[in-house]
């Protein structure tokens, strides 16, 4: 099984969208994306991410911009085209997704250190009711004895 190789791209859009209409300029520069990347990848199948169509749609359908930089991981079969860096928005989700993840994970790991608190707590209770049984059963026992004592003194 062969590995997918990675590259970074410059792609230039503008001598593509320059020959049709203003607002069609957008999508006819999504289409050289992916032309580009069939060309040059040699694979069949190009995705392109979320992030680069909202680069290329992020001034509207009338100004695309006339270059483009991605980062391509691809092999025989299909090709990925990413962005080499993400817009600040796209960090900021991120993050804020990390933030999220991380404070259920604390909020977990909480919880069962909790849970394991009451454990605690309560095998504490079962032993401390075990000992009074037995402390019971022996005074019990020493009731007994004193009392068969008492009556062999008697005899």
């Amino acid at each position: 099984m062969k590995m997918a190789t990675e590259r970074t791209y410059t792609i230039q859009l503008r001598k593509g969208w320059l020959s049709v209409p203003r607002w069609r300029r957008a999508k006819r520069a999504v289409a050289e994306v992916q032309t580009f990347l069939k060309r040059h990848t040699k694979s069949k199948e190009v995705k392109i991410d979320s992030w680069v169509n909202n680069a290329i749609w992020g001034k509207g359908a009338k100004n695309p911009p006339s270059k483009i930089t991605l980062k391509v991981s691809f092999d025989k079969d299909k090709a990925v085209a990413e962005l080499t860096e993400l817009p600040s928005k796209a960090k900021r989700l991120q993050a804020a997704i990390k933030q999220k993840d991380d404070k259920s994970k604390k909020k977990s790991l909480l919880k069962i250190a909790k849970e394991e608190r009451e454990k605690k707590i309560e095998e504490h209770k079962k032993k401390k009711v075990d000992e009074k049984k037995a402390i019971e059963e022996t005074e019990k026992k020493d009731k007994t004895l004193s009392k068969k004592e008492e009556i062999a003194s008697q005899k």
